[in-house]
């Protein structure tokens, strides 16, 4: 696989950072899909993602609080920012509170060719293969014939799996997430966790 290259007078960071800037200034189109969370039968939290165009950057965000209630009310609050250029994944960033305090912090970068993912403080090589299909994308399409979604907050590709028309899983170590899509969007993620199970529900 020929490694990714750039001119050596200007970073990765920077081609990345001026990219987001004309994406999210001047989208030439927009997506944004709109989430309840949803436990037994309540209103628990919400998700917001995006998805912005402009040229050949794509721009992708998620937003979502979550709050649970056991013996103790657990709010878990996620962002995440990721950057495509040339249908190439080329940065991203991702935060995961419980209760304020973070937990989880994730960043992904190329770095002298390769793909570098940082979780925690703690950074591993992805090496040069492209990465051209990562969560976000998700929620506005159906992953088809693909069989794997690139994460970076678990520095890695997760399986995705069909189950039926229009209904995939996907497979990480927090649990499994089924997805299911009308007309090419998500309306529906289910979440089996050890501890709960709840779901996103797209507003109308």
């Amino acid at each position: 696989m020929t490694a990714l290259k750039f001119p050596c007078r200007i970073s990765i960071l920077t081609i990345a950072s001026m990219a987001l800037l004309i994406c999210c200034l001047y989208p030439a189109y927009a997506q944004r899909l709109e989430y309840e969370v949803i436990k037994g039968d309540k209103n628990v939290g919400h998700l917001v993602t995006e998805k912005r165009v402009s040229g050949d950057s794509v721009f992708y965000s998620i937003e979502s609080k979550t709050s649970i209630r056991m013996l103790l009310t657990f709010t878990v609050d996620y962002t995440l920012n990721e950057l495509y250029v040339d249908g190439r994944l080329v940065s991203g960033t991702a935060e995961s509170k419980l209760n304020g305090s973070s937990r989880t912090k994730s960043k992904v970068w190329i770095e002298d060719g390769e793909y570098v993912v940082e979780v925690n403080g703690f950074k591993e090589d992805m090496g040069t293969d492209h990465i051209d299909y990562s969560v976000p994308e998700l929620y506005f399409s159906e992953p088809g014939s693909r069989d794997k979604t690139f994460s970076q907050q678990f520095a890695e590709n997760l399986i995705i799996k069909k189950d039926d028309e229009h209904v995939y899983t996907l497979y990480s170590e927090d649990g499994r997430n089924t997805h299911t899509y009308v007309n090419g969007l998500c309306t529906h993620v289910k979440l089996n966790r050890t501890y709960a199970s709840f779901y996103f529900r797209l507003k109308q």
